[in-house]
């Protein structure tokens, strides 16, 4: 009897608390259903911030006992900087643009700071007068030129569209074509529904293109080339680089000394493959305008300017640069289109000789070298997918990506590598224990 009554009693308050988390279950579930619909129809969950707090409220007392979990909180939270860095990336221009410059020059301030014992500060204001002044003579001496060479440019484009639309829309096609045994209101009629209408498309096109050019040019200027803004924010991340630096440092050395490693090699490639490419853009964009322009071929600077913004593309930028050389001299007309072609096409092949084959082996050396098969099939991929910019970031990423392909090749390496050279070191030949011993 007792033993039973043990049971009973021990019995009820196990489906009291049954009922209870039941009713806790149900009543947590229908006030997350009401309040997902209280943030739809208040249109306040359209909001990401309110969106955020809410699954951080629901998730932060369980990432400490479930890594689902937090695995999950993690993602929200990338997801959320990003969306973030998304929203302001507008305003943060100046400050990419700054931090970029810094990076790039901070291998020579640390430098000279090492050497010279120079404070940071001063090699910093030295730079930032370096860069203004720099921008001031192009402002001066180079970007008029530009500017009224891509007028005369657009104005030639125009001109040969509106010849090309009047030797259409005129008697003499009708005439020439008419003698081949073409029949004058068939032709009509194809010029009307296909030509037309492909001629009109392409010019608008065109000067589409060039008018957001010049939109999106004059708005970026208006952001990033500000004469007080970036270069304070210059001179500040340049002067504090070094503290950045040692910041990451001091965050993953107690944590991830892997990471830190990887990091430190990934800013070796980084610093050879970003400081290379511009000065090879530099020293290919400033020689070309210079051999356009004394060989006196029209728009030398813009095509030379072009040359040097498509070098950092492998193989598709040697290309390009004589295509749009020989599409400019075609477009606008030019009497010596032939001599002109040649020109361009020898001078921007013999520039890329020297880059490819002396510049570029001594400024970046072979840390960023790829087997041409994988850089060009990189190309295409990224090409595909980011367009302009991905055949920017493909050769960098896709190094990056052999760096650790190379790394798990060696981890896979590495249990048979001892073994071996233990053998090896264990049982010397035969023939030179004879020798010594006779």
């Amino acid at each position: 009897m007792d033993m039973d009554s043990n049971i009973s009693v021990g019995s009820e308050p196990a489906r009291q608390w049954k009922l209870r988390e039941a009713v806790t279950l149900i009543a947590v579930t229908t006030g997350f259903v009401l309040y997902c619909f209280f943030l739809f129809y208040s249109e306040i969950g359209l909001n990401p911030f309110v969106l955020f707090g809410a699954i951080t409220f629901i998730l932060w007392p369980f990432c400490r006992d479930s890594y689902i979990v937090r695995r999950l909180f993690t993602l929200v939270i990338l997801t959320f900087v990003v969306w973030i860095f998304k929203e302001i990336i507008a305003l943060l221009v100046p400050f990419i643009i700054a931090f970029v410059l810094a990076y790039m020059l901070d291998p020579v301030i640390s430098r000279l700071h090492r050497r010279g014992h120079i404070p940071r500060s001063v090699l910093a204001g030295f730079v930032v007068i370096s860069v203004v002044s720099a921008i001031a003579a192009l402002s001066i001496i180079v970007f008029p030129g530009i500017f009224a060479q891509l007028n005369t440019i657009t104005q030639e484009i125009n001109s040969v569209v509106n010849n090309v639309d009047s030797f259409l829309e005129s008697n003499q096609l009708y005439a020439v074509m008419a003698n081949l045994g073409v029949d004058e209101a068939t032709l009509r009629q194809i010029i009307e529904t296909e030509v037309s209408p492909v001629l009109r498309d392409t010019t608008q096109a065109v000067f589409t293109a060039l008018l957001n050019f010049f939109t999106s040019l004059s708005g970026l200027v208006n952001q990033i080339i500000n004469i007080i803004l970036v270069p304070i924010l210059l001179f500040y991340t340049l002067r504090d680089f070094d503290k950045i630096k040692n910041l990451v440092r001091t965050l993953l050395m107690n944590r991830n000394q892997r990471i830190l490693s990887d990091l430190g090699r990934i800013n070796e490639l980084l610093h050879a493959y970003v400081g290379g490419q511009a000065l090879a853009a530099l020293f290919v964009g400033l020689l070309a305008s210079i051999i356009f322009t004394l060989l006196k071929i029209p728009y030398g600077i813009i095509l030379g300017i072009i040359a040097g913004l498509l070098n950092p593309v492998p193989y598709i930028g040697i290309f390009s640069s004589i295509m749009v050389g020989m599409l400019a001299l075609m477009l606008t007309g030019d009497d010596n289109l032939w001599l002109n072609s040649s020109l361009i096409t020898i001078t921007i092949v013999l520039l890329h000789f020297v880059d490819n084959y002396f510049f570029q082996p001594r400024v970046v050396g072979k840390r960023v070298g790829l087997h041409p098969l994988l850089l060009i099939a990189s190309l295409f991929v990224f090409g595909f997918f980011f367009n302009i910019i991905g055949l920017l970031i493909a050769v960098p990423t896709t190094s990056i990506l052999v760096m650790f392909f190379n790394d798990w090749l060696q981890r896979l390496r590495a249990p048979l590598a001892p073994q071996v050279d233990t053998e090896n070191a264990a049982a010397p030949p035969v023939e030179d224990t004879a020798d010594n011993a006779g």
